[in-house]
């Protein structure tokens, strides 16, 4: 049985009268990464946001959504976000409290979603921050999210996330922000989650590399549908549609004088 099954997934904005995302299918099982590519525009947010409840109110989300043999509702959305299902938004900025600091914020999701309490919850708030190669993780304990990079306050969100283990992670462009190295690294520490844990991953993210890193499975998407789901190696060396062509010509195209420069710099500092 598949862990995650989705059945005619719909969002439909009735003051533009029109569907953002239609009829859209797929399953997932544990220990099987997803990822979900598409230009801009094309409802990748919003696939991702609707399978945990977090569209505006103003939407009217249809379909079925099954989670685990039980079908998911909005409430138990709300119940499972963080233990059972973690988000990693691309906002960072937004997701944590900016009267807060860092490690108060951490400690209190620990506690209420692990029983974790004092210096237990300290101890596993840096094991997190240092498992996204965050430095000086005491000191960053204490600071508030205005006095952190965009960059480090995704890795925060994806520590959290690792350390919660939960049963399906959604990530929606978690390595955005993040430079190769750090990218490389969470991508690392998402496929051991996987693998350790049984995880089931949905990654939102226009970054091809990252997606030919991890993805099991792809979901190709444009204007608010689905064009092909397939293996992702068979949508990568031999994609159906032209659309899907397109978008990897163009993507790949993009990415090769940074991947050019890439080289350039490891020569440099190799004849060095």
């Amino acid at each position: 049985m598949p862990f995650i099954d989705v059945k005619n997934l719909s969002v439909h904005d009735p003051i533009q009268q029109k569907n953002l995302v239609a009829n859209i299918t797929f399953s997932l099982y544990k220990q099987r990464c997803l990822a979900v590519i598409g230009e801009s525009g094309s409802g990748k947010s919003t696939v991702a946001k609707a399978l945990i409840g977090l569209t505006s109110p103003s939407l009217e989300v249809k379909g079925a959504i099954v989670f685990d043999g039980e079908k998911l509702t909005s409430q138990m959305a709300q119940q499972w976000r963080g233990k059972r299902i973690g988000y990693i938004s691309q906002d960072a900025m937004n997701a944590f409290n900016p009267i807060e600091t860092i490690g108060h914020q951490m400690m209190e999701t620990f506690q209420q979603h692990l029983g974790l309490r004092g210096k237990e919850g300290k101890a596993h708030a840096i094991t997190g921050l240092e498992r996204v190669h965050l430095k000086n993780p005491h000191q960053l304990m204490k600071r508030y999210p205005h006095e952190l990079s965009g960059g480090m306050l995704q890795r925060v969100m994806i520590a959290i996330t690792i350390m919660l283990s939960p049963d399906v992670i959604i990530a929606d462009e978690p390595t955005a922000s993040l430079d190769a190295y750090n990218r490389r690294e969470v991508i690392t520490q998402l496929q051991r989650l996987k693998e350790e844990t049984g995880a089931a991953l949905i990654i939102i993210s226009h970054d091809l590399g990252v997606v030919q890193a991890i993805a099991d499975e792809l979901v190709v998407m444009h204007q608010g549908e689905m064009l092909e789901h397939h293996i992702a190696e068979k949508i990568f060396t031999s994609p159906e549609h032209p659309q899907t062509k397109h978008l990897l010509e163009t993507r790949l195209r993009l990415s090769a004088p940074i991947e050019a420069l890439r080289k350039q710099k490891r020569v440099r500092a190799f004849s060095c």
